[in-house]
């Protein structure tokens, strides 16, 4: 394993820094808004734009690294990223938050899409897979680890806000400095979205369901803490238990995928989602240790259903394809995650911020009936014909780290 992370060691503290700067920034707007009074649609608006922008980096951002390089890429937008961040708290208000959203999903499409083609680029087909467990324990580690530094200053301040900044800033140290050699350009071909339809719809519907719930979780949970009247380090313990979970059930929930018709795993994951999101909504005032739980099961179903799908298509297509089916994938799970805040935005504004969950249960149960229908129209793959689950983080930006593509595979830009 050392000779594995060795190379790429500064990449991935690079990687670290980055996404304690994103984490802390994602849950920090949502408690600065509920502070400022903005409504959870307008809320919902800000987090919609970060996603929108996000969207629009995996389009366009690939050509940028292919012109200028890595390093420069990764320089300019983490500059960029680090100037949005601590120009939030200047302008206070829904509509210069929302252009800055946009710029910073912009910017962190083009820092993970150089940092996963840059790690794919150092590893051999045989490592691929330790590396992407070592990746996602690093993302999603940071980002639940990003929660507990709102407990280091005032929410209503400005000092959160310079130390994101600080520390997307201090993400260029290990990167500028690293030795490693450049990699192949980034792959940017996708397969048209109604040929994936009829790959899988299940997968397909899945990916837009999965990413119109976790669109909501990450800024509207904290806005509807805060004004059911938790504290800023009540929502810091619980969006790190959420993270936390799914950090330890992808694992578990995605072998029992390989062992079953993963079909039924999907549509088990999101009826626990369902549950877990309804008991949330029913028990606000439970035992705190009995919320903490359900904060861990929900997030685990949040972040392993969207693995489950990309499985799921694996499964189905033929492995030339692999590169441009789940590229298509991620563009339909980032449009459902910018739809997603402002859909939930709404369902708060009409009927109260613990309302939030019900639209996350409602998403859910409408993919699970559809997935029961499912299972009427289409045969199950045959086990031995099923690929092996492998996780996937919560913003990935393209599938070249997947240790089922063969890098060889890999072609230019299209």
């Amino acid at each position: 394993m050392t000779s594995v992370l060795a190379p790429i060691a500064a990449l991935l503290f690079g990687v670290a820094l980055l996404l304690l700067g994103s984490g802390l920034q994602g849950t920090l707007l949502g408690i600065r808004g509920a502070i400022e009074a903005f409504s959870p649609t307008m809320i919902g608006l800000v987090m919609t734009a970060y996603y929108g922008g996000f969207a629009l980096g995996c389009l366009f951002n690939a050509r940028v690294i292919e012109r200028v390089g890595h390093i420069r890429t990764f320089a300019a937008f983490a500059s960029l990223a680090s100037a949005a961040a601590i120009v939030f708290p200047v302008f206070v208000e829904p509509w210069s938050w929302l252009a800055l959203r946009v710029v910073t999903g912009f910017c962190f499409a083009g820092l993970y899409m150089a940092i996963e083609s840059w790690l794919n680029g150092r590893v051999s087909n045989e490592s691929r897979g330790r590396l992407l467990a070592v990746y996602m324990i690093v993302n999603l580690g940071s980002i639940a680890a990003a929660q507990q530094l709102l407990n280091l200053a005032d929410p209503a301040g400005f000092i959160l806000f310079v130390l994101s900044s600080v520390l997307i800033s201090l993400a260029l140290v290990p990167v500028a400095l690293t030795t490693s050699a450049a990699p192949a350009p980034v792959p940017t071909g996708r397969m048209g979205l109604g040929e994936l339809y009829l790959v899988s719809p299940l997968a397909v519907v899945g990916a837009f369901a999965i990413g119109l719930v976790n669109g909501a979780m990450w800024g509207l949970i904290p806005l509807a803490a805060i004004q059911t009247g938790s504290d800023t380090a009540e929502v810091a313990a619980f969006m790190s238990v959420i993270v936390l979970g799914g950090v330890a059930l992808q694992w578990p929930v995605g072998r029992l995928s390989d062992m079953l018709d993963r079909r039924h795993v999907l549509i088990g994951a999101s009826l626990v989602l369902l549950l877990s999101s309804v008991a949330l909504f029913g028990l606000p005032e439970s035992d705190r240790m009995v919320v903490m739980a359900l904060g861990f099961v929900l997030g685990g179903m949040n972040l392993v259903i969207y693995p489950l799908c990309a499985a799921h298509i694996n499964d189905r297509i033929v492995h030339e394809d692999l590169v441009q089916a789940n590229a298509t994938l991620l563009l339909v799970l980032g449009v459902g995650a910018a739809v997603g805040p402002v859909l939930g935005g709404i369902v708060m504004d009409g009927f109260g911020p613990l309302s939030v969950y019900l639209y996350m249960a409602a998403v859910s149960a409408v993919f699970a009936l559809f997935g029961l229908y499912r299972l009427r129209q289409a045969d199950a793959t045959p086990e031995d014909e099923q690929v092996a689950f492998e996780p996937v983080g919560p913003a990935p930006t393209t599938p070249v780290l997947d240790p089922r593509i063969d890098p060889d595979e890999i072609g230019p830009p299209s």
